[in-house]
């Protein structure tokens, strides 16, 4: 009888047993060289996080997994963040692009900061969007403007769109991303104007502090973007001129949240005339 209800147990555990197993493999750049220092996670499709490790100085790693149908995520600085489903296979060898970042925003200067830049309402609750002008050269500025986002290694990739309609719903103005960016946690309004003007860059440190016990989330405070919108001076100036042409604004469309019908204010027009004026 005691063998039976043994063999019974051992039956019952054997497919988690089964999940677990060691995977290997090497993670490359796009030139072929080794990446050290990648930060290698198990997550389940929840992006919880159960175990990890980092790549060594060739960018070998070896590791247990917890469940052999989870996934692996890949994450280092200066590179795209890389999911990939392991579905049972033990070997991987995996490589990484780089992140895209824009020549301007390198030299860039932040010269104004608002939280009442742009006006309106959503679902009926009066926002004011907070946000920041950046100075890229004599004719180039950006609206940076804080994303919240769902999770600490999610990318607001370049080419996404900031889109100004006017009330007819026409567009006026279609502005884009031109930089890789990872949330930081911490709120916009405690975030300092050289801290928003590195945010194309690593949030390497901040990703590798996280501690959290197996299964945990990858982050429990709120996550913010800082995306670089380019708009230039003769579209700034177009906006000063015409501020009817301010009907709504639309940040791509990451969530729901990031639509406002505007109401274009006297200080709304100020603020980007005094961009335009410093030098």
């Amino acid at each position: 009888m005691k063998h039976k209800i043994l063999l019974l147990l051992l039956l019952c555990c054997a497919p988690a047993w089964a999940q677990r197993q060691t995977v290997s493999g090497v993670v490359k750049a796009p030139d072929g060289r080794g990446i050290a220092k990648v930060s290698v996670r198990e997550i389940d499709a929840n992006r919880r996080y159960y175990n990890q490790t980092k790549t060594d100085a060739n960018g070998l790693f070896s590791f247990q997994v917890r469940d052999a149908q989870h996934s692996l995520q890949f994450y280092a600085s200066g590179f795209r963040t890389l999911t990939h489903k392991m579905l049972g296979e033990k070997k991987f060898t995996v490589t990484m692009e780089k992140r895209r970042t824009s020549p301007y925003v390198a030299t860039a200067k932040v010269i104004l900061k608002s939280d009442r830049l742009f006006n309106g309402h959503y679902m009926g609750e009066v926002v004011r969007q907070q946000a920041w002008i950046e100075k890229m050269n004599d004719t180039l500025f950006a609206f940076i403007m804080p994303i919240q986002m769902e999770r600490l290694v999610d990318e607001y990739p370049v080419g996404r769109q900031l889109i100004i309609l006017d009330e007819l719903s026409q567009q006026v103005m279609q502005l884009e991303n031109v930089v890789d960016v990872y949330p930081a946690p911490g709120d916009p309004d405690e975030v300092e104007d050289t801290r928003v003007a590195q945010t194309y860059g690593s949030v390497a440190q901040t990703y590798n502090d996280i501690d959290r016990m197996p299964g945990g989330s990858l982050s429990e405070e709120k996550l913010y973007a800082y995306p670089h919108f380019q708009i230039t001076r003769a579209q700034m100036e177009r906006l000063c001129n015409q501020p009817e042409l301010l009907g709504r604004l639309a940040i791509d469309t990451y969530n729901a949240h990031n639509y406002w019908n505007l109401f274009p204010t006297e200080k709304t027009i100020s603020l980007l005339k005094k961009a335009l004026a410093k030098k």
